[in-house]
């Protein structure tokens, strides 16, 4: 009777030690970098070295990156949000992808350095502002203003970049090249994919104010989100603007116009609107905040009209929060 039982407890004995195996499990691998923040990494000088909890190998295949496979970034390009694939030593473990945004403000790619103007005081701070405010927006019953600076134009030059504003009459409003600068491909790509980054993101854009120059107006149309409300020289380039107490004052005059009502309002204008140094007195916003085209600083509306600088976003940054909130594959 006894050697009629054995077969049937090996056969247990086998079954519960698959079982066991077969739920194995290993620790799951983290990005351990104190710069890895709500799901970006915040890549704040070159021969930045990615630190995690396992041993992996680091690749990618974007261009505004130089990466080695130990995860050290040589350099990536300022403002641009890049992915970055962890394959884990551990081939159990499947692969990883994180996101890194360029934090400086010195690591410009052509064309954009011939325009880029002051380099930004704090580009972390200012960034990290941003993405924290990125996870809010919209707020309901809270006023924002979006300070866009039009998307990426190297096409041409503008007829005053000597701000003598001599010229052929209106020529700042031209879409000719030969007259004044224009959006470039990459420009009218991201204005067009900004727009609907918008659309995803349910922002409540109620007012659209631009520049008078072509490279505003037009990237509002390319956004396609609204009618254009205003087109006000306040917020003109430097090549031609006559409102006597300059650009930055300008936008303020036009943030103060505007309503209190729970809406947004996008306003698309030019550097150097981003240069408070000479402006003290709103303290909330830095001295110069990053400012790259089709990049930007939100604001905060006060119901005593009064308005606070809330962070600087990328293109990448706006692109890179609507993918993680709605994954493209969803």
């Amino acid at each position: 009777m006894r050697r009629l039982i054995y077969p049937p407890l090996l056969v247990l004995i086998f079954l519960v030690s698959c079982k066991k195996s077969a739920l194995v499990s290993y620790a799951t691998p983290k990005i351990t970098s104190p710069e890895y923040i709500d799901s970006l990494l915040f890549v704040t000088k070159n021969n930045y070295q990615i630190v995690t909890s396992q041993a992996a190998i680091f690749s990618s295949t974007d261009t505004h990156i130089k990466l080695n496979s130990s995860g050290l970034i040589q350099r990536l390009t300022s403002a641009e949000v890049v992915p970055i694939l962890i394959t884990w030593s551990n081939k159990n473990i499947q692969p990883t992808t994180i996101y890194a945004l360029g934090c400086t403000d010195t690591n410009q790619d052509a064309p954009f350095t011939k325009y880029q103007g002051k380099l930004a005081t704090d580009p972390f701070g200012s960034y990290l502002q941003g993405w924290k405010t990125l996870h809010l927006l919209p707020v309901a019953g809270e006023t924002y203003t979006i300070v866009l600076r039009h998307a990426d134009a190297s096409y041409g030059t503008d007829w005053s970049n000597a701000y003598t504003y001599a010229g052929p009459p209106d020529w700042w409003e031209s879409k000719d090249s030969t007259l004044a600068r224009q959006l470039n491909p990459q420009g009218i790509q991201r204005a067009t994919e900004l727009g609907q980054i918008f659309k995803d993101l349910k922002y409540p854009v109620k007012r659209i104010i631009t520049s008078e120059f072509y490279r505003s107006i037009q990237t509002a149309l390319l956004m396609n989100i609204g009618p254009i409300n205003s087109e006000d020289g306040r917020i003109n380039n430097l090549a031609y603007n006559i409102y006597p107490p300059g650009i930055v004052p300008g936008l303020f005059s036009i943030l103060e116009e505007q309503p209190i009502d729970g809406q947004m309002t996008l306003v698309i204008t030019h550097h150097p609107v981003n240069e408070l140094v000479k402006y003290p007195a709103y303290s909330s916003f830095p001295p110069v905040s990053p400012f790259n085209w089709t990049g930007a600083y939100i604001v905060k509306m006060e119901p005593d009209k009064s308005f606070t600088f809330e962070g600087a976003v990328s293109w990448g940054m706006f692109k890179c929060w609507r993918d993680l909130k709605y994954p493209p594959n969803n």
